[in-house]
C-alpha cells in the first residue's frame, strides 16, 4: 500500500473515477484555496484535521457542493506561483502548537500539466492545535467547526487515554468456502488499557453469500448500518472482548493477536465465492476514542486479500 505521501497520479485518478466523497478524514479543496489570502483557512483546516482523527486534504480537486456536478480535477496549481515550500511554511506558522508528522506531496496531473497538493495530517497526540484566528477546530463530519471548551479540554488529554488500533489480516480457512479474519490489535498511547471491545462488520448487502461464524470468543450481534465514504450499508456484525486478568493489559507499541473469526463467503459447490467485499472493525475501551475503520476484502482464485488503502466507516 501506498501512504497517501506518496499516492501518484492514478492514485488521485482513482477518487475521481469512484466519485469518493469528503468524509471526516477526507477533504477536497479547488486548487484556488491557496493563496496569501487564505492562509488562516488553511491553518484551520489543517489544524480541525490533527484535533479530530486526522486525514489527508486534496488541493486542487474541486467537489461541486453548489452546482451538485461530479468530483472532478480543478485546472491544478502552477508550483512557480504556489509552491509546496510556501504551504508549509503557512502550515508551520499559522498554528500553534506545531504539529509533528504533516507531509505536503505534489501530484503532477497529465491532463493539465499542472499539480495538485496533499496535504496528510496525522492524528495528534500533542492537541489541541490551535489556528491562525486564535482558535481551536475540529473535523464535523465533511466540515470543519469551532470546538467547545469541553472538548478542547477533552482532545488535551490524548496522551492519558488509550490509542487502539486494529490490524487486520485474512486467509483461507481449510474448510471451502470460509476465510479467517485474524486481528492484531495494538496501542500506540503510554497508558494501558485493560478492557476493550472490537467489532468486526462484514457487508451484508451481499445477501446470502456473507456469513460470520460464532465461536468461543466471537458472538453475533445485530446488523448494523454504517455510512461507507457517504453510502448507507448494511453489515453483518460479531463482537469480541479483551480484559484483564483473562488477557495481558494493552500496552504501548504492543501487539496482541485476539482470536481469529471465520467467515463464509458462499457457492453451491462451496468453494470461495470470488469478489469484492466491504468489511470494517471498531474498537473501544474506556477513556479512549472510539476507532471506526473500512476495508476491501478482495477474494479470487489466487485466495483471499486485504486492500491496505483504508475507507471511512461513522455511525448514522
Amino acid at each position: 500500500m501506498r501512504e497517501p505521501w506518496q499516492w501518484q497520479e492514478e492514485n488521485i485518478l482513482a477518487l475521481i473515477n469512484e466519485q469518493r466523497k469528503e468524509d471526516l478524514q477526507l477533504e477536497y479543496k479547488r486548487s484556488d484555496a491557496l493563496s496569501d489570502k487564505s492562509k488562516t483557512e488553511v491553518a484551520k483546516d489543517v489544524s480541525a484535521m490533527a484535533n479530530s482523527a486526522g486525514g489527508v486534504i486534496i488541493y486542487g480537486i474541486d467537489e461541486q457542493k453548489k452546482s451538485k456536478g461530479p468530483i472532478r480535477l480543478d485546472d491544478g496549481i502552477d508550483p512557480n506561483e504556489i509552491s509546496v515550500e510556501w504551504l508549509e511554511q503557512v502550515i508551520g506558522s499559522g498554528i500553534q502548537r506545531r504539529i509533528g508528522g504533516i507531509r505536503v506531496h505534489a501530484v503532477k496531473m497529465t491532463a493539465t500539466g499542472k499539480f495538485v497538493y496533499l496535504v496528510y495530517v496525522p492524528q495528534s497526540s500533542r492537541a489541541p492545535h490551535m489556528a491562525a484566528d486564535h482558535r481551536y477546530h475540529k473535523r464535523l463530519g465533511t466540515t470543519t467547526a469551532l470546538m467547545e471548551e469541553y472538548e478542547v479540554r477533552d482532545v488535551g488529554r490524548r496522551l492519558e487515554s488509550p490509542d487502539l488500533h486494529l490490524d487486520l489480516r485474512v486467509g483461507e480457512d481449510v474448510r471451502p468456502g470460509f476465510v479467517t479474519l485474524n486481528p492484531r490489535i495494538s496501542n500506540s498511547s503510554p497508558e494501558p488499557a485493560f478492557y476493550a471491545t472490537c467489532r468486526l462488520y462484514l457487508d451484508a448487502e451481499q445477501g446470502h453469500r456473507v456469513v460470520l461464524r460464532p465461536s468461543d470468543s466471537w458472538s453475533i450481534i445485530d446488523d448494523a448500518y454504517l455510512f461507507w465514504s457517504g453510502c448507507k450499508i448494511l453489515f453483518h456484525a460479531a463482537r469480541c472482548s479483551w480484559s484483564v486478568p483473562s488477557h495481558h493489559p494493552i500496552l504501548e507499541d504492543e501487539q496482541y493477536p485476539l482470536d481469529p473469526c471465520q467467515a463464509r463467503l458462499r457457492l453451491s459447490e462451496g468453494s470461495l465465492d470470488c469478489g469484492e467485499y466491504r468489511i470494517g472493525w471498531e474498537l473501544r475501551a474506556p477513556k479512549a476514542m472510539p476507532k471506526l475503520q473500512g476495508l476491501k476484502l478482495f477474494v479470487n482464485h489466487a485466495g483471499p486479500r486485504i486492500e491496505e488503502q483504508t475507507y471511512s466507516l461513522a455511525r448514522p
